[in-house]
């Protein structure tokens, strides 16, 4: 495999990282060393892109007899040099949770209450892996790599893929492939899907407003909590009956927060959820549909709802046509499934494949034998992938990136 010479390496660059993991948009430690590596490969890099963000740009040196005609100040980017030659982007998130580890690895996070359970950590050092077989190849290869580190993929709405895309990150790249560990697969498979993939992720705040008075006298107030609840079991109408049965939604409210005292009934209560869909024109409606469910149902037991939606990730969308390249690419090196139905968790690599073709692989982290019942998932304090499952992931970016430059 690629991935024999540098595994070692990849794997002392994961645990390292995982000891010292670092929340979006304070990722300096990490892009540090990830800048560091590249510059010690001789590629170009530049720090600081979208905020924390590196991008290394690897040069291939065999490009034909016929070079192609210079490119444009608009197609070429700030690494491109004056000449356009093919260029494809690997791309990996760097940024941690804000979650206390319960994992008991002797690398386990030094920093309290923040843990890489989102195997970012895993995807930084699987590409820069990749940056160290592809830089020893550089003279097999018909044109660019464009490396991109992203930082603050945690931070939806926000994330990070769009500061670096305002930034020039995407000017010629004409192709992208990135990765998730995904703990529902084993070690060994890689999961790759044409269409959609993930889920948009919204988040919605609602203030439901009635009036207090003392618990024994309910008449003399409107129960903002007796609200609430309506409004929580309203909005799953929206699924039931709005939404047709052949898209998928959710939507989940996560915190409640209402109330003073046992014997009170409080005149207010604050409400934050999410909304996942995967059509866009099902997320287009989502906004207008709560606000009229919440806003009718509060009116109507006396109260008030205000409602405040606010849009995040799109949905994540893979080329079909890169999407079936990358499953020729790795199938004599891993066991390749082609997934039935999308995951309604969310990306915001789903950004750049909106400018762009892109494809986001499901790989398999799940250690061979471990049952998938029980198994730590991802955001959860014990999550861990294989350590197996990183040379697949490099063969995985290998694969596809020749595989792209080649056609």
């Amino acid at each position: 495999m690629y991935a024999d010479k540098v595994i070692e390496q990849v794997i002392g660059w994961r645990r390292d990282i995982h000891a010292h993991p670092e929340l979006s948009k304070h990722e300096e430690r990490t892009a540090s060393l990830v800048a560091g590596v590249l510059e010690g490969l001789g590629l170009e890099v530049r720090r600081n892109v979208g905020g924390n963000g590196v991008v290394g740009l690897l040069k291939g040196l065999r490009r034909g007899s016929h070079p192609p005609a210079p490119a444009t100040p608009e197609t070429r980017g700030d690494l491109g040099g004056s000449i356009k030659y093919k260029t494809v982007g690997l791309r990996a998130d760097m940024d941690a949770l804000p979650l206390n580890e319960d994992t008991g690895l002797p690398f386990a996070s030094q920093t309290p209450g923040v843990m890489h359970a989102c195997g970012h950590d895993a995807h930084t050092a699987m590409l820069l892996g990749t940056a160290c077989v592809l830089a020893g190849m550089r003279d097999e290869l018909k044109g660019n790599v464009k490396f991109i580190f992203q930082p603050a993929e945690e931070l939806n709405p926000e994330g990070g893929a769009p500061g670096m895309i305002r930034e020039g990150v995407l000017d010629d790249v004409e192709g992208m492939f990135a990765l998730h560990v995904w703990p529902a697969c084993e070690t060994g498979k890689i999961a790759i899907r044409s269409g959609s993939v993930m889920a948009a992720s919204d988040r919605i705040f609602l203030t439901v407003r009635g009036r207090s008075a003392h618990g024994s006298r309910p008449d003399q107030g409107v129960d903002a909590i007796v609200i609430a609840a309506n409004v929580i079991t309203g909005l799953q109408s929206i699924i039931s009956r709005s939404v047709s049965p052949l898209d998928s939604a959710v939507v989940t409210i996560g915190t409640i927060h209402g109330g003073y005292r046992y014997n009170v009934i409080p005149d207010c209560v604050k409400l934050e959820g999410t909304v996942r869909t995967l059509n866009p024109s099902v997320q287009d409606r989502m906004p207008e549909m709560i606000t009229r469910t919440a806003r009718g149902i509060a009116e109507a037991m006396g109260g008030t709802c205000e409602v405040e939606y606010v849009r995040g990730y799109p949905p994540l969308v893979n080329d079909a046509e890169l999407a079936g390249a990358a499953r020729e690419a790795v199938k004599d090196s891993m066991e390749v499934i082609i997934p039935e139905q999308p995951d309604l968790t969310a990306e915001d690599f789903a950004f750049f494949a909106r400018e762009r073709p892109a494809v986001m692989a499901w790989l398999g982290c799940r250690a061979e034998g471990m049952p998938l019942e029980g198994a730590p998932m991802l955001h959860n304090t014990k999550f861990c992938p294989d350590e197996g499952c990183f040379a697949y992931g490099i063969e995985y970016f290998v694969r596809s990136a020749l595989a792209f430059l080649n056609k």
